[in-house]
């Protein structure tokens, strides 16, 4: 009972207060709406179905001289400096109210059976409507929540979408990974005169290469003394005094341009008619 009462608290001195210009049922559901409006922060600035309004006005929590005056009801509302119009329409049976958010136009739409849901024009809240928190229901999640849901998933989305743009913003840009960079393998002493010093001395004093000298890694400066030809295949000037025989040694000189490969020789391919040694 102590729910219930807190669920209406307000409504029994608002309709003490219009009772007498109650002339209809349609007059107790806008008054219901209306007080449900109030009790959730909005503000009436009056009648009509505009849709600008001025800033300095701020409502009031009482209806306006004559909101049940027209065949059809249309009350202005403010709710966080933002406007909204009810509009109350009545058919045969039914009465079929709207709420219109101006920004955005966005509408929410319920609709009551006059006769099944109002009882009584005068009278306690139980006895004008007796399945009250039903249309309570109602009006709370069909007519105020969508409009109210929609502009909170609206600002919500913004923000998340703001949110992940600066996340993404923030972000330090990522380096390009590049492939690991192996150490060339070069010989403790390039010089070609060293070759092989290490296996002279195995106590490692002297230094040098060891056995291993691989000319593909080893640049041509090493290999040449300015103005004259090196090893392999050639000796500084002077190693050779002029005239004297000389018969070249070590391997084929690598800075010289391979000739081009021919083709094979025809000893190499099976004489005509023979078919496979192994048939």
């Amino acid at each position: 009972m102590a729910d219930d009462l807190n669920n209406t608290f307000g409504f029994e001195l608002l309709n003490k207060l219009y009772d007498t210009q109650v002339t209809k049922k349609e007059d107790i559901l806008i008054l219901f709406v209306h007080w449900y409006c109030i009790k959730n922060g909005f503000r009436c600035i009056g009648l009509g179905d505009s849709k600008t309004r001025d800033p300095a006005e701020k409502g009031s929590e009482l209806l306006p001289e004559g909101w049940n005056q027209q065949p059809n009801y249309t009350l202005r509302y403010v709710f966080k400096d933002k406007l909204y119009i009810l509009l109350g329409t009545k058919s045969d049976t039914d009465f079929l109210l709207n709420l219109l958010r101006v920004e955005g136009n966005e509408a929410s739409c319920i609709q009551f059976s006059i006769e099944t849901t109002v009882n009584s024009l005068h009278g306690s809240l139980e006895t004008l409507m007796p399945t009250y928190q039903t249309a309570l229901n109602t009006i709370e999640n069909d007519l105020i929540a969508p409009i109210y849901r929609s502009r909170n998933e609206n600002s919500t989305q913004t923000s998340q979408s703001t949110s992940q743009e600066r996340n993404i913003l923030d972000q330090p840009l990522r380096q390009p990974v590049l492939p690991p960079v192996f150490p060339e393998w070069v010989p403790a002493d390039r010089g070609p005169r060293n070759v092989g010093g290490q296996d002279l001395d195995p106590l490692g004093i002297r230094g040098g290469g060891g056995m291993i000298f691989d000319p593909l890694h080893t640049r041509p400066s090493l290999l040449r003394e300015p103005g004259g030809l090196g090893v392999p295949g050639r000796l500084p000037p002077g190693a050779v005094p002029p005239g004297a025989r000389f018969d070249p040694f070590g391997p084929p000189d690598i800075l010289r341009p391979r000739p081009p490969r021919g083709n094979p020789d025809s000893d190499h391919l099976p004489p005509p008619g023979y078919d496979d040694m192994f048939m």
